[in-house]
């Protein structure tokens, strides 16, 4: 009775383990990009900060323009960051029903721990890789704001470009990582399904 016991529950460790390392993946990329896109949001702060320090000399009319562009920065740091909050729960629920489903084989007990390994870490270098490119262009931009002075409204829509473009990439890079993820699951799944008709063909 004890051993069947054992037995069952080190049966369900072994099934959960491998969905374990899957949230655990999706942990630590969503992780990143929330740090990335919060830090990136405070360096265009900054940005934005000395383009407003540089325009107290100029009319009402660009000042206006410059607080316009704040609170347009602001709302796209908060829907940029719920966004990824709300897809790192979207992520997780989505594996979630896939794992538990009793409709199909539990997709994360087949996924290799080798592959969700380099899925993640390419995901990882991608997101690092990028934020430390458009952290570069901000700072050249702001080196030539600090050259050439303030050219309205270049540099503001500058600012809110490059926040933009960031943004829509680093929700692609997320979007991919899921992608690659389903598709994972989906092959070893295939696979599965393959070897078992083989086994009822050979029976």
């Amino acid at each position: 009775m004890s051993k069947s016991i054992h037995s069952e529950s080190g049966t369900r460790f072994s099934q959960a383990r491998p969905l374990l390392q899957l949230f655990g993946g999706v942990t630590l990329v969503f992780l990143l990009a929330f740090g990335a896109d919060a830090l990136l949001q405070r360096d265009m702060e900054f940005f934005l900060a000395g383009i407003m320090e540089q325009d107290a000399f100029f009319t009402s009319v660009v000042r206006q323009q410059d607080a316009f562009a704040q609170n347009i920065l602001g709302l796209l740091t908060l829907l940029s960051l719920l966004a990824i909050a709300v897809g790192f729960a979207g992520t997780l629920l989505f594996f979630s029903l896939l794992s538990f489903s009793r409709l199909r084989s539990t997709p994360a007990s087949q996924f290799e721990a080798a592959q969700l390994l380099k899925t993640t870490l390419l995901s990882l270098r991608g997101i690092a890789t990028v934020t430390f490119i458009f952290l570069v262009v901000t700072a050249i931009y702001e080196l030539l704001l600090r050259i050439i002075s303030n050219q309205p409204p270049f540099f503001l829509l500058a600012a809110l470009i490059i926040a933009v473009m960031y943004i829509f990439i680093l929700a692609y890079l997320l979007f991919d990582y899921v992608k690659e993820l389903r598709a994972g699951l989906g092959s070893r799944k295939q696979e599965a399904g393959r070897g078992g008709m083989q086994e009822d063909k050979g029976s």
